[in-house]
């Protein structure tokens, strides 16, 4: 009985490769053996959404308890270049407009388009009120922003023309009561 020994080379390999090589760590060998799976997946990824929804729920709760309504008032109106004939009247209408924002961030805004309906009231009626008549639409010329804790004031022109007609005769009656030629100092109206 001849015994053959097995190259040298050969044992060589076989013991280097055994020596190089780690034993598989416990983590390793479990997700070798079950895998990442589409169910782990699936898991993960609703996890993962619910937390988040929950996070933006709980932003949403902190920042509406925490908010305050700001406090739009009108200032002053002011009429300027007042030309009141019994023909008609034109003159100039500048509405300051006060806005008081109280609120922390991320409660602010840019105002793009505001519109103000004008009218006319009578001065002179029992109540301060009486006949209304409309007089023109203001409107926002430019952009306003209205920045956190803070307060702004901004003006609303507006250019009116009144031709007499027979819907406008009131108004401009009233008109020339209050701010015509013979009416003296002070010229006020409503």
């Amino acid at each position: 009985l001849k015994v053959q020994e097995a190259p040298q080379q050969a044992s060589t390999f076989l013991s280097d490769r055994i020596l190089h090589q780690a034993p598989p760590s416990l983590a390793q060998s479990k997700l070798a053996e079950k895998g990442c799976t589409g169910k782990r997946c699936y898991c993960c990824c609703y996890c993962t959404f619910f937390l988040l929804i929950l996070a933006i729920g709980l932003f949403v709760a902190i920042v509406a308890a925490n908010f305050v309504q700001p406090e739009v008032t009108v200032k002053k109106t002011q009429f300027t270049g007042f030309m009141v004939s019994p023909s008609d009247a034109t003159f100039d209408v500048d509405l300051s407009i006060f806005i008081d924002n109280p609120n922390d961030w991320p409660i602010k805004a840019t105002i793009q388009e505001l519109k103000a309906n004008l009218y006319s009231l009578d001065k002179a009626a029992a109540d301060k009120i009486g006949e209304v008549h409309y007089v023109g639409l203001a409107t926002l010329p430019k952009p306003v922003v209205v920045d956190v804790q803070s307060q702004t004031t901004f003006i609303l022109p507006t250019k009116v023309t009144i031709k007499s007609n027979p819907e406008s005769a009131d108004l401009l009656a009233r008109l020339n009561r209050d701010c015509g030629l013979l009416v003296g100092s002070p010229k006020t109206t409503k």
